[in-house]
């Protein structure tokens, strides 16, 4: 499959040419026989996107589709999606103004270099390595029971546990807690994704989140008494110290909490995913634990969880020779763009050989995933021991991928994934 060659962003000069006619909408255009045209929400389509994608790439690299709200324009080529991300100053994060919530993806310099300074130093690989030693200890603990009863959700046994595990030891919150924070953070991550889309709450979310800020005002006044070395710690004594309001304090901690958790949780269930594909790969990385390493990267450009990245645009940009006017609503696509075969040949197909220097599936510029450390130390651990541990990793086909719908739209992947495992005999 090929993707043609991007032009460079370009602002439009009005004064030389007049205003561009809009392209058509999605659903106007001719797409393949058991396509359906790509929207803006779309629970046929959030789950397994991949191949609407690949049509957006070859024939709408930047593409419109009709809301209620407004139009929404999405841009799914490599070169484009990746120099949209280095250019805040034409496309804004700011989304939302002014900003409902204190969520780094929100926000643009100064305020976001302000708050990202302030929990950076949290997220660093030397201060994320002191965590190896746990993660490897739940990983164990929640891989075990599977191993033994044959098999299991890969995402409720596994993934969602261990994730839970490591964000709230990261923030120094008890386990007891761990049953109400996971739902605290799934629907704090729907408010979240509608205020960033301008959507009508219909359910309990913006209470939930309210709770859930109360909570961690609680837990920061606790964790600045026990002068706690943890990332709430840390943000505590921020807000003690008069460097964030209480407001900033609470909500950072929840972003800390919400996207540590549900990113992690997809990208650890999709490496039992490509197990199932190749498992060839557990022999291999059983033999040659390193490759772990290449193993997630591959994984983090092939089946990376964050599927749009939300942008407004502050002046008319020319994109892939498509106009996108002042103020429009863009959705850029960083998992359509880890499959450009113009950055990667064969880019459909998970090749752990592959060189990903590059991928967006950590995110890119002044908004690359603060937690990436984290996250790829979690999955790093994960695949190593499934390779130790397995001699085989099969997909229950009497109960197939459940995946992620509605949410916030940011995020695809499985929410239920059942696996057959059996032990490895040496």
């Amino acid at each position: 499959m090929m993707s043609a060659a991007t032009t460079e962003l370009t602002p439009v000069d009005e004064s030389l040419s007049g205003p561009a006619a809009l392209p058509p909408y999605s659903h106007e255009l001719a797409w393949p026989d058991g396509m359906a045209p790509f929207k803006v929400v779309d629970d046929g389509t959030q789950g397994d996107p991949y191949a609407h994608y690949a049509w957006m790439r070859d024939n709408a690299p930047v593409l419109r589709a009709a809301s209620p709200v407004s139009d929404v324009w999405f841009i799914s080529r490599y070169d484009d999606v990746r120099k949209a991300m280095r250019a805040p100053k034409v496309f804004s994060s700011q989304v939302v103004d002014p900003v409902p919530l204190t969520f780094l993806t929100l926000f643009d310099a100064p305020n976001h270099t302000r708050l990202r300074q302030v929990v950076a130093q949290a997220f660093t690989p030397k201060a994320i390595a002191r965590f190896e030693d746990r993660v490897r200890e739940n990983a164990h603990k929640y891989l075990d029971p599977m191993i033994a009863a044959g098999g299991g959700d890969a995402v409720d046994d596994y993934a969602i546990p261990l994730s839970m595990s490591t964000i709230s030891a990261l923030l120094d919150v008890p386990a007891s807690d761990f049953e109400k924070m996971k739902f605290w953070s799934d629907e704090t991550f729907s408010y979240f994704g509608r205020l960033a889309r301008n959507a009508q709450g219909t359910g309990t979310d913006e209470q939930s989140t309210f709770e859930f800020f109360a909570y961690l005002k609680d837990t920061m006044e606790r964790l600045y008494r026990e002068e706690s070395e943890s990332v709430g710690g840390h943000i505590a004594r921020m807000w003690k110290e008069g460097l964030l309001s209480e407001k900033e304090a609470k909500e950072l901690c929840a972003f800390v909490f919400v996207a540590g958790h549900d990113t992690t949780t997809i990208l650890l269930a999709n490496a039992f995913r490509v197990f199932s594909e190749q498992p060839e790969l557990l022999d291999r990385i059983r033999q040659n634990p390193a490759d772990a390493n290449l193993f997630v990267e591959e994984l983090a450009r092939f089946r990376g969880t964050v599927q749009r990245a939300s942008r407004i645009t502050t002046e008319d940009v020319e994109v892939a020779g498509v106009r996108i006017p002042a103020g429009a609503i863009v959705r850029l696509l960083p998992a359509a763009a880890n499959r450009d075969s113009a950055k990667y040949p064969d880019g459909e197909t998970f090749n752990i050989d592959r060189n990903t220097d590059g991928h967006l599936g950590f995110g890119h510029g002044v908004h690359s995933c603060l937690g990436a450390p984290l996250a790829r130390l979690e999955t790093v651990v994960t695949v190593e021991l499934l390779a130790a541990k397995l001699g085989s990793l099969t997909l229950n086909n009497d109960k197939p991928i459940e995946y992620v719908r509605g949410n916030n739209l940011t995020n695809s992947g499985p929410e239920h994934l059942y696996v057959e495992l059996e032990k490895f005999n040496a």
